[in-house]
């Protein structure tokens, strides 16, 4: 996906990840979900979780002192066809939960994972891509 011509699409399917991961961080977990296809596949935890409704049940359940932000990095488009794209990139994600809520600035944390990612999306009918599949391998965790 290295031509031009092929820029607005990358930089969509770049979007829709950062959306994500954002919108997780701010606890819009019905807009996260919203991210993925009706019936789009989140590998989370190890645990498949299918369609938009599953995942906003899950992420439902993280509690309310959960604190975390996720860096994305070295964002690849690895295939780019018509309507579908497959993409890797680096996750980085920061996490804090003292039963209470995070007092800025966070001092003292690490990173808690690292982990390499795959993730497919396809465009729909109203132009906007979204993600099909979402597959997560964990790299490197905090020692505990």
């Amino acid at each position: 996906m290295s031509r031009p011509e092929n820029l607005p699409q990358f930089v969509a399917c770049q979007q829709t990840v950062l959306r994500l991961y954002h919108t997780l961080d701010h606890s819009d977990y019905t807009a996260a979900s919203t991210c993925f296809t009706p019936d789009g596949c989140w590998e989370r935890g190890g645990v498949p979780l299918n369609g938009q409704q599953q995942i906003l049940e899950s992420l439902r359940k993280r509690p309310a002192t959960l604190f975390t932000r996720h860096y994305v990095s070295n964002f690849l488009v690895l295939e780019h066809r018509g309507t579908t794209a497959k993409a890797a990139f680096s996750l980085t994600v920061y996490r804090l939960d003292k039963g209470e809520p995070a007092t800025l600035p966070v001092a003292g944390t690490m990173p808690a994972m690292l982990a390499d990612v795959i993730c497919e999306l396809t465009c729909n009918d109203s132009g906007d891509w979204l993600i099909q599949q979402l597959g997560v391998q964990i790299t490197f965790v905090k020692d505990e």
